[in-house]
């Protein structure tokens, strides 16, 4: 692990700046209480600011890995305890040895032996706070490192089960369309044809946007277009689609295959059984920031009821909150012979 104080220029000056502020304003406060000459003074808080900084830079490394949950807290207090005597007699031992070479003579053995009584508490203080500061620093960045790490392992998670439904949702009606080109190609060639066409455009459309998350929504419009085509082959004049899709909700992102999922529901569960033509509608709009999709379709109250597991809708509801969180609204309701659902999302 690289030491924080040496992982960038800027922070070294900034250590050393804050050394040096304390540096200044011990000074003033020893001139004040203490009578001592004050070069001597100057020189003595140059030389220990500077030696004690640089002891710390090294000093954290053997700290760094000394933590309760490495060893006991009796073996943690002894070993802090060595570390400490081997700090404070290397510390005070550099900075007299520099005030002897720079001031020689009787004079500043008196100045050092009257400035050793206030030395020993100030390194005990200041190898407190510098333990202290590295275990808050230390469990401070394991706590944003295992944040990251949650938050990527549930972004992954999101992502597995985003493609999870995403492929639960790919479109059953290709093994009915292939039915139906087999039937047609006997009874009406040019028919299989035309279906043919329009179920490759459908593919195209899931390979080269199925895969996305999001797509906007012109893109899934489109490939709607060429899904309702198919199935208008297969159903013929018993589906009436209306699209009321306002400009400004064009350009927003939705959820892949949505909306075909919808269509695929309307037409399995509404025209299949339905002897009489039935009516679908879809209404997208943009208010307050936020775009509302409605899908209505009619159903036949006397034909029979076409029983499903109800997959895609539940899978559109859990994708909306896997992507939305809870921000996504989703109601589905019958009314007499019509089914609606209704999706509210953020726009961004």
């Amino acid at each position: 692990m690289q030491n924080p104080i040496l992982s960038g220029r800027k922070k070294l000056v900034r250590y050393f700046t804050i050394w040096i502020t304390l540096g200044i304003l011990f000074f003033f406060v020893m001139s004040y209480f203490v009578p001592v000459e004050r070069d001597f003074l100057a020189v003595d808080i140059i030389m220990q600011n500077f030696i004690m900084a640089c002891l710390m830079i090294g000093m954290w490394y053997p700290i760094n890995f000394m933590s309760w949950e490495s060893q006991k807290l009796s073996y943690l207090i002894f070993n802090h305890l060595l570390m400490f005597l081997l700090f404070a007699f290397s510390w005070v031992s550099l900075t007299h040895l520099f005030l002897r070479l720079i001031f020689p003579g009787q004079h500043i053995n008196d100045y050092i032996s009257g400035s050793v009584a206030f030395k020993i508490p100030f390194c005990f203080f200041a190898y407190i706070v510098f333990v202290i500061s590295i275990y808050l620093l230390k469990y401070y960045n394991s706590y944003i490192e295992k944040k990251e790490i949650e938050s990527r392992l549930s972004e992954s998670i999101q992502e597995a089960e985003l493609t999870l439904l995403r492929n639960q949702m790919n479109p059953h009606f290709i093994f009915n369309s292939l039915n139906s080109i087999s039937s047609l190609t006997i009874i009406d060639p040019d028919k299989a044809h035309d279906m043919v066409i329009k179920l490759s455009d459908f593919l195209r459309y899931t390979v080269g946007y199925g895969q996305m998350q999001k797509v906007p929504l012109k893109k899934e419009l489109e490939m709607c277009e060429a899904y309702l085509d198919i199935e208008k082959i297969r159903f013929g004049e018993k589906i009436n689609v209306e699209m009321q899709v306002a400009v400004e909700a064009l350009e927003i992102e939705v959820p892949s295959m949505l909306l075909q999922t919808l269509f695929e529901n309307a037409i399995k569960h509404g025209i299949y059984n339905s002897l009489n033509p039935e009516r679908i509608l879809f209404k997208a709009r943009v208010e307050e920031n936020r775009l509302e999709l409605i899908m209505e379709n009619t159903f036949d109250l006397d034909g029979g009821k076409k029983v499903g597991t109800k997959t895609g809708l539940k899978n559109i509801k859990e994708r909306l909150r896997l992507m939305y969180k809870n921000l996504a609204i989703f109601e589905n309701q019958v009314l007499d012979n019509k089914f609606v659902v209704w999706i509210n999302i953020p726009v961004n």
